[in-house]
């Protein structure tokens, strides 16, 4: 991970294993790089518990989180289970499913902040636990969120917001905020739910801002002011609101600038027409449609090929005896003999001569040496003591084979018969 964690020089989020590793220090400050998928990551483990909170900086420079999923056993659910003296700000976290099985203190963003600061933050997706569920925060101890909104939907038993579950003391603040998403609290729907704010301690600690009274299927809240969809697409509705820098609208519900107007999802909508339509008389006439096939022909193209072949052959020629016979034949009454000499030219041949060498080798055999102690006994006896040395000679041999070279002539022989 690039940084060293300082506020001069953050840890840079590039990836979700980056992401991730933010739990080894809780309270240092990061920045976002880029958007991050979460959704080949699995189940993500939320960063920071009641014992170990996170208490850095986290800011999203714009950036978005997009298809974050967690389901947590254990109490303090979302991206950031639990903060304190910390601050959260320009982060963006769409498509997310979090769910918090039969726990409290379950939002998508955080599931509790004690005096935290959250600005410039929205979310997107489904939420459930049990109770202080929201769609930004669960359990809202301290601190401040302003200029925020969900869109997500929020389930849970009681203590259920669009946009934050609880409010739990007077220090709960929550300024120009906004959600429109469906809030629904079981088995009992009256068991602090609302569209905006679940419950509050202080609801005037909830200033300037709304909720959709008719997506979010809620008509109450503690804290805020509910308007119709229609309204909630009105910049005049949201009185004080810096739409100049902070916030803009585009015939829909207002966006945060820093992420870049959103892109408009199309809305399905059933529309029923009647229309009535008098008896029309006409004149038929009718009218036949010839299709005719047509054919195309090719004349035949005739081209001249010349093949070229290229053979290989072996040839071996043999040299048969040369055998000659001279006859004359005289018509007359005398006979004679005469001695003809025929010439045959040369016969030439290749002599291949192969000759084996075996070259002198040569061989030493140390000395043997041997010691010999002779014993006589202390009498005056004549002793023979007799040595024998013993030597291995060894023999070089030079075989040479000699090629010999022969001459064949084929002589001729001439007969004449008078």
């Amino acid at each position: 991970m690039l940084g060293a964690g300082t506020q001069s020089n953050p840890y840079i989020i590039q990836t979700a294993q980056d992401l991730n590793a933010i739990r080894n220090n809780l309270t240092a400050y990061y920045e976002l790089a880029n958007d991050i998928d979460m959704g080949s990551w699995g189940n993500f483990t939320p960063i920071g518990t009641s014992s170990a909170k996170f208490i850095g900086n986290f800011n999203g420079k714009g950036y978005k989180i997009k298809n974050l999923t967690i389901n947590s056993t254990t109490a303090y659910v979302g991206l950031f289970g639990f903060t304190e003296n910390a601050t959260i700000q320009n982060v963006a976290i769409e498509n997310a499913n979090i769910v918090g099985q039969n726990v409290n203190y379950v939002g998508i963003l955080a599931g509790n902040i004690t005096n935290t600061t959250i600005k410039n933050c929205y979310t997107t997706g489904n939420v459930s636990g049990q109770y202080g569920v929201g769609g930004l925060v669960g359990w809202h101890y301290s601190g401040l969120i302003e200029n925020c909104f969900s869109h997500a939907n929020p389930t849970g038993r009681g203590r259920v917001g669009g946009l934050v579950g609880n409010g739990a003391t007077s220090n709960s603040l929550v300024n120009k905020c906004y959600s429109t998403g469906l809030v629904t609290v079981t088995p009992d729907p009256n068991l602090y739910n609302g569209g905006l704010i679940g419950s509050h301690v202080d609801p005037t600690k909830v200033t300037n801002s709304y909720w959709d009274t008719e997506t979010s299927g809620q008509t109450i809240s503690a804290g805020g002011t509910g308007k119709t969809t229609t309204e909630m697409k009105q910049q005049s509705t949201y009185v004080g609101w810096d739409f100049t820098s902070v916030w803009g609208i585009n015939n829909d519900y207002p966006y945060l600038q820093i992420f870049g107007v959103p892109t408009r999802q199309p809305q399905q909508q059933t529309i029923t027409i009647q229309s009535y339509i008098n008896p029309i008389h006409s004149k038929t006439s009718k009218t036949n449609k010839s299709t005719k096939q047509t054919q195309s022909f090719l004349n035949a193209i005739q081209t001249l090929s010349e093949r070229h072949t290229g053979t290989k052959r072996t040839v071996m020629t043999y040299t048969l005896p040369i055998k000659t016979s001279v006859q004359k034949q005289n018509r007359s009454v005398r006979s004679a003999i005469a001695t003809v000499n025929t010439y045959i030219n040369p016969i030439g041949s290749i002599v291949e001569r192969q000759t084996k060498t075996i070259k002198q080798l040569l061989s030493y055999v140390d000395n043997i040496q041997s010691k010999v102690n002779i014993i006589t006994p202390l009498q005056n006896k004549a002793v023979n003591g007799y040595l024998y040395v013993l030597e291995n000679p060894s023999s070089s041999y030079f075989i040479e084979h000699n090629s010999n070279t022969y001459a064949i002539k084929n002589p001729s022989t001439v007969e004449v018969i008078n």
